[in-house]
């Protein structure tokens, strides 16, 4: 899991502005993030149970997850529906490079799962629920071949899945399904690209029309 400046400037807002931050074990911090702890001098503390800020006496409790923010806090912190989970299917140090360049300015956090290949079904299942649930606004799949990702994810309801191969085709998707999940297939990508990718990506605004809900309903019940 990846925390950027902002989520933890929201987790020590929602404590009051003082005492120390508590993160899971396995959470990591973005550039900007770590300069944000040194310039606020925070006590960053790991757990290896559920995440809370603590302030002024009292504390703030996250839920345990790849997505930090419970109900409890939800008003005081940033929204989890802002936040994109990703995932890549193997070693991928330059969509990894991206990502975290992306994640400066964004609300990525990474789905903890193992980048195997074999484990794209239990991904897909485990960003549909989160997605569905409110917890996130949608996801970002890393693979070395598409076709896989893209017919699993658009067998969930709750995923609009589509393949970022250059810029014009995200601008598509989301005009047109207002895609929540891009998939890119990051062996035929270079830095640059994929981090343009993404950047125009998580950005962007979409909003489910009446009619594409209509002829989404309607496909539902086809074999």
């Amino acid at each position: 899991m990846i925390y950027t400046a902002r989520q933890l400037d929201d987790l020590w807002k929602a404590a009051g502005g003082t005492g120390q931050i508590v993160l899971p074990f396995r959470a990591r911090l973005t550039p900007l993030a770590a300069d944000w702890i040194k310039e606020k001098r925070i006590t960053l503390e790991y757990s290896d149970g559920k995440t809370s800020s603590a302030g002024d006496g009292g504390a703030v409790s996250c839920c345990d997850g790849p997505v930090k923010t419970c109900s409890a806090c939800a008003s005081k912190t940033a929204t989890a529906s802002n936040t994109f989970l990703w995932w890549c299917d193997g070693p991928c140090g330059t969509a990894k490079a991206a990502l975290m360049a992306v994640g400066r300015e964004s609300s990525l956090a990474e789905l903890d799962k193992p980048a195997d290949v074999r484990q794209l079904p239990t991904v897909v299942k485990h960003l549909s629920a989160q997605v569905k649930a409110g917890h996130a606004a949608g996801g970002i799949l890393m693979v070395q071949s598409a076709a896989g990702a893209l017919v699993l994810a658009n067998r969930c309801p709750s995923l609009r899945a589509i393949v970022g191969t250059c810029l014009q085709t995200v601008e598509q998707g989301i005009a047109q399904v207002a895609a929540n999940v891009l998939v890119i297939e990051y062996p035929y990508q270079t830095l640059q690209q994929i981090r343009n990718l993404l950047s125009r990506f998580v950005r962007a605004n979409r909003q489910v029309s009446d009619e594409l809900n209509r002829q989404l309903g309607e496909l539902a019940s086809c074999g």
